[in-house]
């Protein structure tokens, strides 16, 4: 208990005295512009107060489901470069399903983070 009010004594000392005085409101040139500017605020059409939103892009409203597109093709790009091909050893279409789902799953997790931001 003695603790508690050593605290509590402490704290109220420490605080500044404008903390407990009462909130007095702007006199004389502060006043007037604030209801200056109240008044030309409301004077203000709907439209100009407040911006109608953009309509985002596609990509910007599905940012996963582009992600993983994008993933998709560069995956297939890389695929089509690393593996030699007929001549050298698999087909591509063994690899295809593999590299494809590897892009787009990387492509829809950087989706996700950048919806995220």
């Amino acid at each position: 208990m003695h603790k508690i009010l050593v605290a509590l004594l402490i704290s109220v000392l420490m605080t500044p005295a404008r903390a407990f005085a009462q909130i007095e409101l702007p006199t004389g040139n502060v006043r007037e512009a604030l209801f200056r500017e109240s008044v030309r605020l409301a004077a203000l059409p709907p439209a100009v107060r407040q911006q109608p939103p953009r309509e985002r892009s596609w990509p910007g409203r599905h940012p996963v489901l582009f992600g993983a597109l994008v993933g998709l093709g560069v995956g297939l790009g890389i695929e089509a470069v690393v593996i030699p091909g007929e001549s050298g050893g698999e087909p591509h279409s063994a690899y295809l399903p593999m590299f494809g789902c590897v892009g787009a799953g990387i492509g829809s997790l950087v989706g996700l983070i950048v919806s995220r931001q």
